[in-house]
Order: structure tokens, then C-alpha cells, then sequence
């Protein structure tokens, strides 16, 4: 893929399909974890994808994984092939804005959030994508009111599995 060529719609067929990792999450006010994702990107229509999220976390030192996090939602294609990340979560609704960097085999998706509501401790949120072949990278950051600073949350790798 060259960044002259790629489109949103082979981004969404390149996320179309059910991808499984691990990966790590740390902030400045939680406690360490590792986790375990789940992420389904199921085809809605030809500028739509939709997405479930479910997650595990073990904290650091322990042995059992706990049920962690679930969300799903939307990533459609808007103008100018820019993307559009709809998120639902218990207790918070983010909506993010992508766009798309293509660089030989691999893209990246870049979201940053345009609106977060229902949940007075964040300030912002930002996500990215990175495919590669059949591994698929998943990076989250926040600012909240705890932490005056976007900061690493998540990092993820995660591997098509079908």
C-alpha cells in the first residue's frame, strides 16, 4: 500500500475479521495489569464496520484474570477518508476522529476524541491501529481529571485468528 492509494474502505476490510492478543495497561492513578483482548470488526455495509471489544486483567502479582472491559460500537467512513470511532462502554460514550497514514504493507489509524460524555473524569482520549500483515497493534491514551496530561493506558498486540 503506498499513502497515495489507500482508502478507508481497504482500511475496513484490512480490520474486517476477529483478532486476539495481549498487551499491558499502566496509568499514573491504577494499578498495573496485563490484559487479554478480544476485538471482532464485523462489516455493517460498504463504509461501515462494526466492533465488541472484551477484555481480562491480571494485576501485577496475581494469577486469576478478571473480567475487565467491554465495549463495542462503530468505525465508519466519512469525507475525504477520514474514519469515525463510535464507542459505548458502561458509563461513558466516546466519539474519535481517524486518520490514515499507509506506509508499504502497514497503516496506521490515528483517532482522537471529539466528544466523551456521561463520564466527568475524562478530558480526552486518543487510539491507534497499526496492521500489519496479520498482527494488528492497539494503542490507548487518556487525560483525566486525576492526570492534567494525555498519557499511555494500553498497548496490545494482537493476531488475526479468523
Amino acid at each position: 500500500m503506498s499513502s497515495q492509494s489507500t482508502t478507508s474502505t481497504q482500511v475496513l476490510d484490512g480490520l474486517e475479521g476477529t483478532w486476539q492478543g495481549q498487551g499491558r495497561g499502566y496509568f499514573p492513578s491504577i494499578t498495573s495489569f496485563d490484559t487479554r483482548v478480544t476485538l471482532d470488526f464485523t462489516r455493517r455495509d460498504q463504509k461501515t464496520l462494526a466492533y465488541q471489544q472484551r477484555a481480562q486483567k491480571r494485576y501485577d502479582g496475581q494469577t486469576e484474570w478478571l473480567e475487565s472491559h467491554w465495549e463495542s460500537g462503530f468505525i465508519r467512513s466519512l469525507e475525504n477518508d477520514e474514519l469515525e470511532l463510535t464507542s459505548a462502554q458502561i458509563g461513558r460514550v466516546e466519539v474519535l476522529l481517524g486518520s490514515i497514514e499507509a506506509l508499504n504493507a502497514m497503516f496506521r489509524i490515528h483517532f482522537v476524541s471529539k466528544s466523551i460524555t456521561n463520564d466527568p473524569r475524562m478530558i480526552s482520549s486518543a487510539r491507534s491501529f497499526e496492521l500489519k500483515g496479520k498482527t494488528l497493534h492497539y494503542e490507548m491514551e487518556m487525560q483525566t481529571t486525576q492526570v492534567n496530561q494525555s498519557m499511555p493506558h494500553l498497548k496490545i498486540s494482537l493476531q488475526r485468528v479468523k
